[in-house]
């Protein structure tokens, strides 16, 4: 059989591809454009639905959260508007905005609580902690309110004022009254005059000094606090001089400047604390104070949740269209690819199967061609595993069993011509060979040079029933044994009914075609697993070592079928590479052919040398017959019968007594 170089180049190249059928080409080819046709398709579905699915979120989820909690944070700026514009300017209006806006608020806050789903974890602390600070919001409007509604609740400076301060100065001014009654009952004299004067003077400076005060505290203006100061000072001067001239005063009217010191002195200590109160912006009014410490804080802190909320949901918005977007710039992407795959893999395709199909089967006709014209030489590229490829190889093994038979019918031949022209005329040579060492030796050596082995072994069975080393030889071993050596092969005989353990492993097939009278063609020793060590007797170790590659074990039976030995061929070579080859089946019986030649030229031999020993034997016992005549003849002499009487008497004498028989 030839070689495939072509198969041996082709098959690293595109072994995935060529060695497959061409139905499975064809259905790979189909089935992967089917696949990314569907792959396509289901791309731009996937990603067309996903990015209808972000849009579907936009719409439903994340545009009515953005907008309701901005709505939220519009509704809490109206709330602090309304509750600081009903602070400062005490409008019932804007306090019924509030609760209206409030109620807007909290609505809000609930649409919101049952969105929480879509908010997301971020989302939904921010809107947790927005009720939370709702929580604390909500009792302060109603506290606000109230302090705006009552002014002295909510101002200290002016509930002093109102309180205090205008018990002690309507003391003041009351108690002033009755002294300048009382001085107007006295006397008109310029110096009762000149002290009314200054009475009335005291009264008109503490009136103004009064209503200045009273000025500063309703409006925090400081020119009313200058005012105060200005009357302070001239009121002081009129209150000396009238303590100066207490002497020229009434005891009724003492008891009354009296009564008008002490409730000066307490009103004179009330405008530093006043002024205090009314300078400190946390201080001169709780209401804003309360606004400002509790309410603006808490406020603010919604305000940031409702900031974060509202920016998390338009990040949410906004990375949706992007996702929606992406989603579409990707499937738009994927479907480009998987045509331009889907091209780039119909060109490969047809690259492949042009390759693999059209070229092969075009160089297959061509081979086809050669062969139809009579070119048993020709030999198509097996160039892969599929039909083509079969095709081809089947064309090549018919090519090579055309080539082969041909080559068989010359070999026959000339086995035939061998079988007249060497194997009969060797029979007849053995036929006439009259030494038996040499005829057995060449018995075998004339088998060993025509089927070209290297060694052999000619077993011989004794009327011992055992089989016996005769002739050993091995041209790698350079060993002769038996024949005309004159060397006794040294393996000892084996029993041919010796058990398997009792038998040496190299004697086992020789054995076995001495007992079942078949011969044993031995292939491949190695592939059967019966490859073995020729070796013999432990203590010579001439053959050890020995490999069989195959051999040829040949029964020598006689017309009868008994077995007389066996003949070994091992290890043939070819004989043009020289190389180990097997016994094939047409030597197998020519060699069975040879070896019943052989058994009838031993058979001959055999019968010849029976012959002679007969007639020998008859020789010798015509020579025995004519002894025992001469020897009868002597004895029946009368010569010989004196002799024995004389023999007798002679004994007799030398016994001492009777002769015994």
């Amino acid at each position: 059989m030839s070689s495939n170089p072509s198969l041996q180049e082709t098959t690293p190249r595109r072994r995935l591809f060529a060695d497959l059928r061409i139905g499975s080409k064809l259905g790979i080819g189909f089935g992967v454009l089917v696949v990314l046709i569907f792959l396509s398709a289901a791309i731009s579905f996937s990603y067309s639905d996903l990015a209808a699915d972000q849009i579907r979120t936009t719409e439903t989820v994340r545009v009515p959260t953005a907008l309701l909690a901005s709505k939220a944070q519009t509704n809490l700026l109206r709330m602090l508007a309304d509750v600081r514009g009903y602070l400062f300017l005490g409008d019932p209006e804007y306090r019924d905005f509030y609760f209206e806006s409030s109620r807007n608020f909290e609505n809000d806050l609930s649409q919101l609580k049952g969105k929480s789903s879509d908010l997301g974890p971020g989302g939904n602390e921010r809107l947790n902690d927005l009720q939370a600070f709702y929580r604390e919001w909500d009792v302060l409007p109603g506290q606000l309110f109230d302090l705006r509604d009552d002014q002295l609740d909510r101002e200290p400076a002016y509930e002093k004022l109102a309180t205090d301060g205008v018990l002690y100065a309507g003391n003041v001014i009351v108690s002033m009254n009755q002294m300048i009654d009382q001085q107007g009952q006295r006397e008109p004299t310029d110096r009762n005059l000149a002290l009314m004067s200054d009475m009335a003077n005291f009264q008109g400076n503490f009136s103004a000094m009064l209503s200045a005060l009273r000025g500063y505290v309703t409006t925090r203006n400081r020119i009313y606090r200058g005012e105060y100061e200005v009357n302070l000072v001239d009121n002081n001067n009129a209150w000396r001089r009238l303590t100066d001239q207490r002497d020229l005063l009434t005891p009724a009217q003492q008891e009354l400047l009296d009564a008008i010191g002490e409730n000066r002195d307490k009103f004179l200590a009330m405008p530093d604390d006043i002024f205090t109160i009314l300078e400190d912006d946390k201080l001169w009014r709780k209401d804003l104070a309360l606004f400002t410490d509790e309410a603006v804080p808490v406020t603010d802190e919604m305000s940031r949740s409702l900031d974060e909320l509202v920016q998390d949901q338009q990040r949410a918005l906004q990375d949706d269209l992007e996702a929606g977007l992406q989603a579409l710039q990707t499937a738009n992407t994927l479907i480009v690819v998987t045509g331009l795959l889907a091209l780039v893999f119909s060109l490969w395709m047809w690259y492949l199967s042009r390759q693999t199909i059209a070229l092969p089967v075009s160089r297959l006709t061509r081979v086809a061609e050669r062969i139809r014209s009579g070119d048993l030489e020709a030999q198509a590229s097996v160039e892969a595993r599929d039909e083509i490829g079969i095709l081809a190889a089947t064309f090549n093994g018919m090519t090579s069993k055309l080539r082969d038979t041909l080559f068989q019918v010359r070999w026959e031949k000339k086995r035939a011509d061998d079988l007249l022209d060497v194997v009969i005329p060797i029979g007849v040579e053995l036929s006439t060979e009259k030494d038996f060492n040499r005829l057995l030796e060449k018995m075998l050596l004339e088998a060993k040079s025509f089927c070209r082995a290297d060694s052999g072994i000619l077993y011989m069975t004794t009327p011992q029933d055992e089989l016996e080393f005769v002739i050993v030889r091995s041209d790698s071993l350079n060993l002769a044994m038996g024949g005309t050596t004159g060397l006794k092969p040294p393996y000892p005989p084996v029993l041919l009914n010796a058990t398997q353990e009792e038998t040496p492993s190299s004697v086992r097939i020789a054995l076995q075609v001495a007992r079942s009278g078949e011969t044993v063609n031995l292939q491949d020793a190695a592939e059967l697993g019966r490859e073995e060590l020729w070796s013999g007797d432990a203590k010579d170790q001439t053959l050890s070592g020995y490999r069989i590659r195959s051999l040829l074990a040949l029964p020598l039976k006689n017309v009868d079928g008994k077995t007389l030995g066996v003949m070994e061929l091992i290890n043939p070579r070819d004989a043009e590479t020289s190389e180990l080859v097997s016994f094939d089946v047409n030597l197998q019986r020519m060699m069975e052919s040879f070896s019943s030649l052989a058994v009838a030229a031993l058979e001959a031999f055999a019968r010849e040398q029976k012959l002679k020993s007969e007639i020998q034997q008859l020789r010798i016992e015509i020579d025995h017959s004519k002894r025992q005549k001469q020897v009868s003849e002597i004895v029946d002499s009368d010569f010989f019968k004196d002799l024995s009487v004389r023999a007798r008497e002679m004994r007799k004498r030398q016994s001492g007594g009777t002769e015994k028989e």
